[in-house]
């Protein structure tokens, strides 16, 4: 089995967990690397699909926020605002449904 390896950089500007999710998901998928501006574009999309399912989810969630849940998501639509657990394990569930 061959394994094939890369190093990219993903710029950190806030974003950055949400690039690297859908730079792996394109990659998964087959499809190439996305440019950056597609890929803050993609990252974008997925930080106001993740802020849904935070809110589709709320009962299952919240106990785990350390922030009152409302100030929590308003800050998470801000694109300068970094992600973390919560955001990765809602990623999982956006790109499941939607079979990326």
């Amino acid at each position: 089995m061959t394994l094939w390896l890369f190093c990219t950089g993903i710029r950190g500007d806030g974003r950055c967990l949400f690039r690297f999710v859908v730079h792996g998901a394109c990659l998964r998928a087959g499809k190439p690397s996305p440019s950056e501006s597609h890929q803050k574009e993609l990252a974008d999309e997925l930080r106001e699909k993740v802020a849904d399912e935070f809110i589709k989810r709320r009962a299952d969630i919240e106990w785990f926020l350390e922030d009152d849940f409302e100030r929590y998501i308003v800050q998470l639509w801000q694109p300068q605002i970094w992600g973390g657990e919560p955001e990765l394990l809602m990623s999982s569930h956006v790109l499941q449904k939607h079979g990326r």
